[in-house]
């Protein structure tokens, strides 16, 4: 149950003239790659993130990176497939050493990348996040791991009075059932915690902190009622708190479920409207939704978004209903938000075109990936560090031979530089490929929604077809058998449009 240090900046709309920048200067330590990258992101509740500033590392392996910043804003650090997340604010200037944790690297590009501030202040925002992140962390091990402890002495006392004591109701008060956290800890946790940083004058960390603390109080012992007053009712939304907006989506993660449940003909009809209005008023039949049309249409399409790919809405409809809310909502943060869900359902989908990405051929010359993808077309992303991505290469290859002609396939090399990208090429038996290297792999990752390598795409003319489609071990060849059928009766384009 550990809180990873969590926070993030909407930055919606354009950036003002007179926003004021940060800097940062990293210094590589043991690390080769000779680019280093911050992202933001887009928003809270999607993730999705955008490149501000990338810089080369000189010859003494330092970059100094600036960028402009409103309020504060959660960044991600990248040094090549490595990356981990920080805090800026307009003034922030920091001297950070990057370092390789020696960890495995990850198939989906989220290895972890170490950090060591040099000189932080304490009151700094990274430094009170990260101390009071502990701190949970610790209270909720403490508190769940002496729950369980009593609760197994209660078992014991409960074996050995067994023939004395048989009814279950009259089992020890200690009894360990649930990793529920106690109330009466938890509220004394709660002041200890506000005490200890009652000094610290600062506006977000204090919204920081007490959505935590919100956080670690709920639960089935927990009023819901008494928490709305305390934490939601007739408050401004903390767009820009994520700590805010763990607590709202875990206080009403049930929302949508419960008008499934109890109102599934009401919700049908307003799903099927397409309306953000009909359907944000069937949420309002909750009273603790009622009052306010800001966060009742915030949890609406947060629901529509986590919810998109069970029954209880129709996706056409969800996403009718997301477009609506991008282009009509009053509220200019829905707007942004409802864009960045829509990117992430659709991107990627059935029938439309690649996302724009930057390549190279193995000589380092930039190239388009329109011009190799004319008829049926395969694409394969791998990279040389990916051991199992050589494995279904191998496949790939041997389907290759079976199927000559049938299928264009272009193999796609997320390595971190182009001498990896053709140590990799050059290992494989089979060169008659296209091979491409993707000089921003993170970036490529993020356009093409990749959460695992490798991974297989097929194209008519450009188009995708199949999206993600099936490894070679797993189902690949029969479509590469019905590629070369259409192939032999003279069609080369839409031979998977079923």
């Amino acid at each position: 149950m550990t809180r990873a240090l969590f926070f993030a900046f909407a930055q919606f709309g354009a950036t003002h003239a007179h926003a004021n920048t940060f800097s940062i200067t990293v210094t590589a330590v043991g690390l080769k790659e000779d680019v280093v990258q911050i992202h933001r992101y887009a928003d809270l509740f999607t993730m999705r993130t955008l490149p501000l500033a990338q810089e080369l590392f000189n010859a003494e392996r330092q970059a100094t990176l600036t960028a402009s910043v409103e309020g504060a804003m959660r960044i991600q650090l990248r040094i090549g497939e490595r990356g981990c997340d920080l805090y800026v604010r307009p003034g922030s200037n920091y001297h950070i050493k990057a370092y390789d944790l020696g960890k495995a690297r990850s198939l989906s590009g989220t290895t972890p990348l170490g950090i060591t501030f040099l000189d932080l202040d304490p009151l700094d925002i990274n430094a009170l996040t990260t101390d009071v992140n502990e701190r949970i962390d610790a209270f909720i091990a403490e508190d769940l791991a002496t729950d369980e402890v009593a609760g197994m002495q209660a078992v014991d006392i409960q074996r050995k009075e067994g023939s004395q004591r048989p009814d279950s109701s009259q089992r020890p008060p200690t009894l360990f059932v649930t990793p529920v956290l106690s109330k009466a800890r938890s509220d004394t946790f709660a002041f200890k915690l506000r005490r200890f940083y009652d000094a610290v004058d600062d506006e977000w960390f204090g919204h920081y902190l007490e959505y935590s603390i919100a956080g670690i109080q709920q639960g089935p012992q927990v009023n819901e009622r008494k928490q709305f007053e305390t934490q939601l009712q007739g408050k401004p939304i903390l767009y820009d708190d994520p700590e805010y907006v763990r607590f709202i989506r875990n206080f009403y993660s049930e929302s949508l479920e419960r008008i499934y449940r109890y109102s599934a003909d009401s919700l049908q009809i307003a799903a099927t409207s397409k309306s953000k209005d009909a359907l944000r008023r069937l949420f309002q039949h909750n009273d603790l939704l009622r009052e306010s049309d800001r966060l009742a249409e915030l949890v609406m399409i947060d629901q529509l978004y986590l919810n998109h790919a069970r029954k209880m809405v129709r996706q056409v409809h969800a996403e009718a209903i997301l477009a609506d809310v991008m282009e009509h909502s009053t509220f200019i943060e829905h707007r942004t938000i409802a864009e960045n869900m829509l990117w992430d359902l659709t991107t990627m989908r059935v029938g439309t075109m690649l996302p724009a990405m930057r390549l190279e051929d193995p000589s380092g010359k930039a190239v388009q990936l329109e011009d190799f993808t004319k008829g049926p077309t395969c694409i394969a992303i791998t990279a040389g560090w990916c051991t199992y991505c050589a494995t279904e290469l191998a496949g790939l290859v041997q389907l290759g031979s079976t199927y000559p002609n049938a299928v264009d396939v272009i193999v796609i090399g997320l390595d971190e530089d182009l001498d990896a990208f053709n140590r990799m090429r050059k290992g494989s038996p089979q060169n008659e490929f296209t091979w491409l290297h993707a000089p921003a792999g993170s970036e490529l990752r993020e356009s093409l929604r990749l959460r695992s390598l490798p991974a297989f795409f097929l194209l008519n003319d450009g188009v995708l077809a199949r999206s993600p489609a099936p490894p070679p071990s797993n189902g690949l060849g029969e479509l590469f058998f019905k590629a070369k059928v259409e192939a032999e009766k003279g069609q080369r384009l839409k031979v998977w449009d079923d």
